[in-house]
């Protein structure tokens, strides 16, 4: 019996031994399913009209993931720039960070005044979904950029990352908005609609500079200014 009991101890011990993680186990499921949307999103960008609220999360993951990237590869070329009087990482990160990522902000706000005005009048979720959808193609090129950065060819790596940026930023936000303005026309021609759309970037772009100040905003399109 002594013997049995010991076996059976030894079994239970060797049982909890390898009881998986639950927080482990949770994080792989998500980066699972996370992959699989950034695979879809690259195979067929405009799958994001489809799924609207539903990919909410993952949008966000690659809005962010896109940030965080560009964030680096600016800071790569910026040291690069100005190798004698480089910013340290960390604090040149974390406000390159949050001046892009509230950028990339103005932008899907931009659009979302527009759909509700002039669109289908989609919820401010919906429209991150259709934005953080089609960053797939312009994370893989961010990520290009920086290996190139890393193996010291800056002019193809600042090439691609100033691709990435006008398409984020400028094309990318364009092509949403004649999305919403076809799907629900209303008595404003799309053409307009386009203007509308810059203008009222350009005004909530001049309140951001305003309340963050321009000095550091001065640094930030410096650096921007310089992959051109």
């Amino acid at each position: 019996m002594e013997e049995l009991l010991l076996n059976v101890d030894s079994v239970a011990s060797r049982t909890k031994s390898v009881k998986p993680n639950v927080h482990v186990e949770n994080i792989k499921r998500k980066t699972k399913i996370y992959n699989s949307y950034f695979i879809q999103q690259l195979k067929k960008p405009s799958h994001a009209y489809n799924q609207g609220e539903s990919e909410f999360t993952s949008s966000l993951v690659s809005i962010i993931l896109f940030t965080a990237l560009v964030t680096i590869s600016l800071f790569l070329f910026s040291n690069n720039l100005n190798w004698s009087d480089s910013q340290g990482f960390l604090s040149f990160f974390m406000e390159s960070f949050l001046l892009t990522f509230f950028i990339i902000g103005l932008v899907i706000f931009s659009s979302f005044l527009i759909s509700s005005f002039f669109g289908p009048q989609y919820s401010f979720k919906v429209i991150i979904s259709f934005y953080g959808g089609q960053l797939s193609a312009p994370i893989v090129l961010v990520t290009v950029s920086i290996f190139l950065m890393l193996v010291k060819s800056f002019s193809y790596g600042n090439a691609i990352l100033a691709i990435s940026l006008v398409f984020s930023l400028f094309i990318l936000p364009l092509y949403i908005i004649s999305f919403l303005l076809a799907k629900k026309p209303s008595g404003v021609d799309p053409l307009y609609g386009f203007v509308l759309y810059i203008a009222t970037f350009t005004v909530l772009m001049i309140l951001f500079v305003t309340i963050v100040g321009n000095s550091k905003m001065i640094e930030y399109f410096n650096n921007i200014n310089h992959l051109f």
